[in-house]
Protein backbone atom coordinates (compact mmCIF):
# COMPACT_ATOMS: atom_id res chain seq x y z
CA UNK A 1 0.00 0.00 0.00
CA UNK A 2 1.07 3.29 -0.81
CA UNK A 3 0.21 6.84 0.96
CA UNK A 4 0.77 9.98 -1.44
CA UNK A 5 -0.31 13.16 0.61
CA UNK A 6 -1.09 15.40 -2.36
CA UNK A 7 -0.78 14.59 -5.79
CA UNK A 8 0.43 18.27 -7.23
CA UNK A 9 3.41 17.66 -10.09
CA UNK A 10 2.93 15.64 -13.38
CA UNK A 11 5.65 13.16 -11.47
CA UNK A 12 4.16 12.60 -8.20
CA UNK A 13 1.24 11.64 -10.68
CA UNK A 14 2.99 9.24 -12.95
CA UNK A 15 4.56 7.10 -10.14
CA UNK A 16 1.13 6.83 -8.20
CA UNK A 17 -0.11 5.66 -11.81
CA UNK A 18 2.18 3.35 -12.38
CA UNK A 19 2.28 1.77 -8.73
CA UNK A 20 -1.93 1.54 -9.00
CA UNK A 21 -0.65 -0.88 -12.32
CA UNK A 22 1.69 -2.88 -11.19
CA UNK A 23 -1.12 -3.90 -8.09
CA UNK A 24 -0.29 -1.49 -5.46
CA UNK A 25 -3.37 0.25 -3.48
CA UNK A 26 -2.35 3.55 -3.86
CA UNK A 27 -3.83 6.16 -1.59
CA UNK A 28 -4.03 9.99 -2.59
CA UNK A 29 -5.60 12.81 -2.51
CA UNK A 30 -6.62 15.85 -5.06
CA UNK A 31 -8.21 19.28 -4.10
CA UNK A 32 -11.51 19.29 -6.00
CA UNK A 33 -14.84 19.79 -4.97
CA UNK A 34 -16.40 16.55 -6.32
CA UNK A 35 -15.95 13.27 -7.89
CA UNK A 36 -17.40 14.04 -11.07
CA UNK A 37 -14.90 17.17 -10.97
CA UNK A 38 -11.63 15.22 -11.96
CA UNK A 39 -10.78 17.14 -14.60
CA UNK A 40 -9.94 20.51 -12.95
CA UNK A 41 -7.66 18.68 -10.72
CA UNK A 42 -6.22 16.64 -13.39
CA UNK A 43 -5.76 19.88 -15.17
CA UNK A 44 -3.45 21.45 -12.83
CA UNK A 45 -1.08 18.24 -13.04
CA UNK A 46 -0.62 17.70 -16.45
CA UNK A 47 -0.49 19.36 -20.02
CA UNK A 48 -3.40 19.23 -22.52
CA UNK A 49 -1.12 16.80 -24.95
CA UNK A 50 -0.33 14.44 -21.50
CA UNK A 51 -4.14 14.70 -20.38
CA UNK A 52 -5.39 12.14 -22.43
CA UNK A 53 -3.17 9.17 -21.80
CA UNK A 54 -3.31 9.96 -17.69
CA UNK A 55 -7.17 9.95 -18.22
CA UNK A 56 -6.85 6.13 -20.33
CA UNK A 57 -4.67 5.15 -17.13
CA UNK A 58 -6.55 6.83 -14.87
CA UNK A 59 -9.86 5.15 -15.64
CA UNK A 60 -8.53 1.77 -16.07
CA UNK A 61 -6.53 1.86 -12.51
CA UNK A 62 -9.22 3.07 -10.20
CA UNK A 63 -11.19 1.38 -7.99
CA UNK A 64 -13.11 4.34 -6.01
CA UNK A 65 -13.02 8.09 -6.23
CA UNK A 66 -14.10 9.11 -2.49
CA UNK A 67 -14.84 12.93 -2.35
CA UNK A 68 -15.99 14.73 1.37
CA UNK A 69 -16.66 17.88 2.60
CA UNK A 70 -17.13 18.76 6.02
CA UNK A 71 -20.36 21.17 7.35
CA UNK A 72 -20.37 22.83 10.23
CA UNK A 73 -23.35 20.30 12.46
CA UNK A 74 -26.76 22.16 12.87
CA UNK A 75 -26.24 21.93 16.82
CA UNK A 76 -22.86 24.20 16.19
CA UNK A 77 -20.63 21.27 17.82
CA UNK A 78 -17.90 20.26 15.33
CA UNK A 79 -18.59 19.07 11.73
CA UNK A 80 -20.15 16.53 10.08
CA UNK A 81 -18.55 14.90 6.40
CA UNK A 82 -20.27 14.84 3.63
CA UNK A 83 -19.28 12.21 1.26
CA UNK A 84 -19.94 10.71 -2.21
CA UNK A 85 -18.32 7.62 -3.79
CA UNK A 86 -18.02 7.18 -7.78
CA UNK A 87 -17.44 3.47 -8.07
CA UNK A 88 -15.22 2.03 -10.98
CA UNK A 89 -18.01 0.50 -13.31
CA UNK A 90 -17.61 0.39 -16.78
CA UNK A 91 -20.03 3.72 -17.12
CA UNK A 92 -17.55 5.49 -14.87
CA UNK A 93 -14.84 4.58 -16.45
CA UNK A 94 -16.09 5.48 -19.82
CA UNK A 95 -16.97 9.26 -18.10
CA UNK A 96 -13.40 9.59 -16.70
CA UNK A 97 -11.32 8.51 -19.69
CA UNK A 98 -13.53 10.41 -22.42
CA UNK A 99 -14.31 13.41 -20.07
CA UNK A 100 -18.10 13.60 -20.53
CA UNK A 101 -19.54 16.78 -21.37
CA UNK A 102 -21.19 17.58 -18.44
CA UNK A 103 -20.80 15.96 -14.86
CA UNK A 104 -24.30 15.25 -14.72
CA UNK A 105 -23.48 12.41 -16.47
CA UNK A 106 -21.03 10.64 -13.59
CA UNK A 107 -23.42 11.89 -10.95
CA UNK A 108 -26.75 9.62 -12.80
CA UNK A 109 -23.89 6.58 -12.72
CA UNK A 110 -23.20 7.62 -9.36
CA UNK A 111 -26.60 7.74 -8.34
CA UNK A 112 -27.04 3.62 -10.07
CA UNK A 113 -25.54 2.71 -7.18
CA UNK A 114 -27.63 1.73 -4.10
CA UNK A 115 -25.45 2.51 -1.17
CA UNK A 116 -25.92 5.35 0.28
CA UNK A 117 -23.06 7.26 0.02
CA UNK A 118 -23.63 7.37 -4.09
CA UNK A 119 -26.42 9.45 -4.35
CA UNK A 120 -23.38 12.55 -4.77
CA UNK A 121 -23.09 15.62 -2.24
CA UNK A 122 -26.24 16.77 -2.80
CA UNK A 123 -27.86 13.72 -2.20
CA UNK A 124 -26.38 13.61 1.32
CA UNK A 125 -26.96 17.00 2.02
CA UNK A 126 -30.80 16.47 1.14
CA UNK A 127 -30.56 13.98 3.84
CA UNK A 128 -28.59 15.22 6.59
CA UNK A 129 -30.86 18.44 6.25
CA UNK A 130 -33.95 16.53 6.44
CA UNK A 131 -32.64 14.39 9.56
CA UNK A 132 -31.68 17.85 11.04
CA UNK A 133 -27.76 17.15 11.21
CA UNK A 134 -27.16 20.49 9.32
CA UNK A 135 -29.26 23.08 8.77
CA UNK A 136 -30.90 24.03 5.76
CA UNK A 137 -29.18 27.39 4.69
CA UNK A 138 -26.06 25.46 5.44
CA UNK A 139 -26.84 22.58 3.01
CA UNK A 140 -27.81 24.91 -0.03
CA UNK A 141 -24.38 26.77 0.49
CA UNK A 142 -22.43 24.07 0.37
CA UNK A 143 -24.25 21.80 -2.62
CA UNK A 144 -22.99 21.45 -6.13
CA UNK A 145 -26.25 22.37 -7.65
CA UNK A 146 -28.32 24.65 -5.47
CA UNK A 147 -31.21 24.65 -8.10
CA UNK A 148 -31.35 21.00 -7.84
CA UNK A 149 -31.16 20.65 -3.76
CA UNK A 150 -33.69 23.58 -4.18
CA UNK A 151 -36.31 21.44 -5.91
CA UNK A 152 -35.36 17.97 -3.72
CA UNK A 153 -36.55 20.62 -0.83
CA UNK A 154 -39.30 22.03 -2.12
CA UNK A 155 -41.57 20.37 0.12
CA UNK A 156 -39.83 21.69 3.38
CA UNK A 157 -40.44 25.14 2.49
CA UNK A 158 -38.09 27.85 4.76
CA UNK A 159 -35.63 30.62 2.80
CA UNK A 160 -35.35 30.08 -0.49
CA UNK A 161 -31.89 30.97 -2.30
CA UNK A 162 -31.42 32.93 -5.97
CA UNK A 163 -29.66 32.07 -8.62
CA UNK A 164 -27.22 34.68 -7.22
CA UNK A 165 -26.47 32.30 -3.82
CA UNK A 166 -28.32 35.56 -1.58
CA UNK A 167 -31.55 34.62 0.30
CA UNK A 168 -35.10 35.62 -0.79
CA UNK A 169 -37.71 36.10 2.19
CA UNK A 170 -40.23 34.95 -0.02
CA UNK A 171 -41.59 31.27 -0.03
CA UNK A 172 -41.38 31.09 -3.85
CA UNK A 173 -38.39 30.01 -5.16
CA UNK A 174 -36.48 32.80 -7.35
CA UNK A 175 -35.49 31.43 -10.80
Amino acid sequence: MILVGEIRDLETCEVALEASETGHLVLSTLPHNRCSQDRRATHRHVSEEQEHIIRMRLAGAFRFIVSQRLIPKADGRGRVAAIEILKSTARTRDYVEKESETANRSNDAMRDGKPRWHAGIDGELERMIRAGIINYERGIAYSSNRQNLLLQLSDLGGARWRNDGTESATSEFVA
